[in-house]
């Protein structure tokens, strides 16, 4: 399919995909393109040469026949190394393409959102600098039991205005969020607790016990009512997780982190004191608090929409 520059409207992103080796041919052959490290690729030690020009020879082929790379002057790649002089290759890469993957070289504003769940990660990364922005997006197949995940040959490229940034930050947590997914007891206010790290562990350790008694009494040991509740998220069940983080060349920054139980949302942070000012692993541990509070998906939605205007409106002044 040929790419076009011209969105359906002026909000609507456009979107085309590549493979991992497409990507890596434009970013090894385009010396002035910054890729985030999440997506930069280099061989490993043991692929084999011929492999290596085999693979570049079918991500040239398939650029060309997408529209986003003009073909050789002879009209017909070859197995032989692909455009020994990177400038003369990147002359004939599509100007739009250049442009979205330039994006991430020094943006403005840098955002990594990423979320897991249902068996499969996504890591997504936009970058945003005069009002547009580029997003690189790549997914994760992990296994049984929740771990070693093993990157998917697809990489989304996407290019939309400012005004779109927030729809695209939410995209992965939309998607974990299916229509047959059981819903937790409606009715329960938020609440949020504040625990030393130990105290947490404790309290979480006697709500897994599903004794009565025993909760109770690490309840009263907490001293925190609404801790119970809080911390049942975190106790049981947890089988998605979705997180923003921020960075701007004002300085300005942002990270948080919500999971998903059984029992809905919950946000979860940590504070810890600064290196240098502690003297043990005890004095870590015993200094540590952990903040973790329920909520939901609009509540979600509502935080990184005001995070994100908040960020925007600092760049603009």
């Amino acid at each position: 399919m040929a790419f076009s520059t011209a969105p359906t409207s002026p909000a609507t992103p456009a979107r085309f995909g590549l493979t991992a080796d497409q990507l890596h041919l434009l970013q090894s052959r385009c010396p002035d393109l910054t890729l985030p490290a999440e997506f930069y690729s280099a061989w490993a030690a043991e692929v084999p040469e011929i492999e290596r020009t085999e693979r570049m020879l079918v991500a040239e082929l398939g650029l060309i026949d997408q529209g986003l790379l003009r073909a050789a002057p002879t009209d017909t790649p070859t197995a032989a190394p692909i455009d020994t002089h990177s400038d003369t290759f990147a002359a004939r890469v599509h100007p739009a393409v250049l442009g979205f993957l330039g994006l991430f070289t020094e943006p403005a504003l840098l955002l990594a959102v990423h979320s897991w769940g249902g068996g499969r990660t996504i890591a997504q990364t936009i970058a945003v600098r005069a009002g547009f922005a580029a997003s690189l997006v790549r997914g994760q197949r992990l296994d049984d039991h929740g771990s070693h995940p093993a990157n998917e040959d697809a990489v989304e490229l996407s290019a939309f205005p400012v005004s779109a940034l927030i729809g695209e930050t939410l995209r992965s947590l939309v998607r974990l969020e299916p229509k047959n997914h059981p819903r937790p007891p409606q009715g329960r206010p938020a609440a949020a607790v504040v625990l030393p790290l130990t105290l947490a562990q404790g309290m979480i350790g006697a709500i897994r016990t599903g004794n009565p008694e025993i909760i109770h009494a690490a309840a009263l040991e907490v001293g925190l009512p609404q801790a119970e509740h809080v911390l049942e998220g975190p106790a049981f069940g947890i089988d998605a997780g979705y997180s923003v983080a921020a960075t701007s060349l004002t300085g300005d920054s942002l990270a948080v982190h919500w999971f998903r139980s059984t029992t809905g949302w919950f946000q979860m942070s940590a504070d810890t004191p600064l290196v240098g000012r502690i003297e043990s692993t005890v004095d870590f541990v015993d200094s540590s608090r952990v903040r973790i509070e329920t909520t939901g998906p609009a509540a979600i939605t509502g935080q990184v929409t005001t995070a994100i205007g908040s960020l925007l409106g600092v760049l603009r002044g």
